[in-house]
């Protein structure tokens, strides 16, 4: 029951690239043990599909992010989430903003590198960072 999985909530800034390839990475390495969510701290992408290239690169790898659709970091998802993840350190203040200083805010990694902007290759290289970052990641 989802209820009793631990709830993990990544996060970027727009919800668009780095934090929906993560959520789905995630979800698979934990064998669906985790319940996990992703959000942006900007409302750039509210309601809109991934970026068109990071559909494409993670269906190069296995993924299918054709329904996500993106969300904003709120206090809603914040009381609903157990873990927070930021992508990289900017995110993490954000988040921490928002959060409060009680809640912790994990970095993926050492920071995932943002591919907006750049050419398909980029969104790949996005990939496997998250996929080195969460190799480690697991349900307890």
């Amino acid at each position: 029951m989802s209820s009793d999985r631990r709830k993990v909530l990544v996060i970027c800034k727009g919800n668009h690239c780095r934090s929906p390839i993560a959520a789905a990475i995630i979800t698979e390495r934990s064998g669906g043990a985790l319940d996990v969510r992703s959000a942006g701290t900007h409302d750039w992408h509210l309601g809109k599909p991934a970026h068109p290239l990071m559909i494409e690169a993670a269906a190069a790898f296995g993924y299918d992010l054709t329904g996500h659709r993106g969300a904003v970091l709120d206090t809603e998802l914040l009381c609903w989430a157990n873990d927070l993840i930021a992508v990289d350190d900017e995110t993490a203040l954000a988040v921490e903003v928002l959060a409060g200083p009680d809640r912790p805010v994990r970095i993926l990694g050492s920071g995932i590198t943002d591919p907006w902007g750049g050419k398909p290759q980029d969104f790949a290289k996005a990939i496997v960072e998250i996929q080195e970052a969460t190799a480690l990641f697991h349900s307890t």
